[in-house]
């Protein structure tokens, strides 16, 4: 496996967010096994999605890994800090855990399009246009993917009604 070389190396201070790349990327691996083996119990038509998509954030995780201890064993870890704008990253964090309760509450289209153009927003980003563009063009693929072409249900929503009339 080769190890590019774009990070510089780390400051005289020896700061280096190595370690925190190693443990996000065993994290992720664990995650990974974990919903794998969630999946494995469900039919086959529905585990073959959620198996993928973790088959692939395994071994991304162990990219990761492996990346980040080479690149320790050449004295090149990366460097920097974990999180230089640490309100930023609660906020991101407090977005993700307000999302998943939202979609248990109200579904799947407001919270996606909300998390999809106020996120952005809440660290910085001041395109609006750009964001809900995104937002809704995101949303609608994962209808159209999910919903339309897997046939596959979202849960429901207050735009649900809408979403039936469309079909």
């Amino acid at each position: 496996m080769e190890v590019t070389e774009e990070a510089p190396p780390a400051t005289a201070e020896g700061r280096s967010r190595s370690p925190v790349e190693i443990v996000f990327a065993l994290l992720l691996v664990a995650v990974s096994v974990g919903v794998i083996a969630m999946a494995s119990s469900y039919p086959v038509e529905s585990a073959a999605y959620p198996v993928a998509i973790a088959s692939g954030m395994a071994v991304l995780g162990l990219w990761i890994a492996a990346r980040e201890v080479l690149r320790r064993q050449r004295g090149n870890p990366t460097p920097g800090a974990f999180a230089e704008h640490g309100p930023r990253l609660a906020i991101g964090i407090a977005a993700l855990v307000a999302y998943f309760a939202a979609v248990s509450l109200i579904g799947f289209i407001l919270p996606s399009l909300a998390v999809c153009i106020l996120l952005p927003a809440a660290v910085g980003f001041r395109r609006w246009g750009l964001a809900a563009t995104v937002g809704v063009v995101c949303v609608v693929s994962i209808l159209l993917i999910f919903v339309y072409a897997l046939g596959r249900p979202i849960p429901e929503d207050l735009l649900s009604p809408l979403l039936a009339k469309v079909r």
